[in-house]
């Protein structure tokens, strides 16, 4: 599964930024994703991504969402989930949309694309995953939160 997230200037008219790492002053990235339901074995060791066999882990859940931003534990888990992605700048992306098969953003509008193919140690559970999400711009400003609900079928045992 591929996670992707773009973003366009926002009200400040200033392009989005896109660092995945932790930036100063809110030692954030620029992209902020978490889902209300832990991923993987929900591992609270930040940018835990080998694989498991070589300790790597998966992200825990905040429910329900919530940016706070003096809370350490709500910066770790948005620090894990964002360090997973690559981010793509004008001019390039992870996504096709049409039969040129020239790698392009989804929206015309975007500026800035964000993507994670998800790992198996990252997997999503059974069940409602509502994954929020918001971008900074070059000026620190935060854009307005993105929601999505993934549904994940409960599978069903074999007799």
């Amino acid at each position: 599964m591929l996670i992707v997230v773009e973003g366009a200037p926002g009200l400040s008219g200033l392009l989005p930024s896109v660092s995945v790492m932790p930036q100063p002053p809110s030692n954030r990235a620029d992209l902020q994703i978490q889902n209300t339901m832990a991923m993987g074995d929900g591992s609270a060791t930040v940018c835990d991504v080998g694989p498991a066999s070589q300790g790597g882990g998966g992200i825990p859940g905040i429910n329900p969402p919530n940016f706070d931003p003096v809370s350490a534990t709500i910066t770790n888990t948005l620090n894990d989930f964002a360090c997973r992605f690559e981010s793509f700048a004008q001019g390039s992306a992870c996504t096709q949309t049409d039969a040129t098969g020239d790698s392009r953003p989804i929206s015309p509008l975007a500026s800035v694309q964000f993507c994670n193919i998800i790992a198996v140690t990252e997997l999503l559970h059974p069940g409602e995953n509502l994954l929020s999400a918001k971008l900074r711009d070059t000026g620190g400003n935060l854009g307005p939160t993105a929601q999505i609900v993934i549904r994940v079928a409960t599978p069903t045992p074999n007799p």
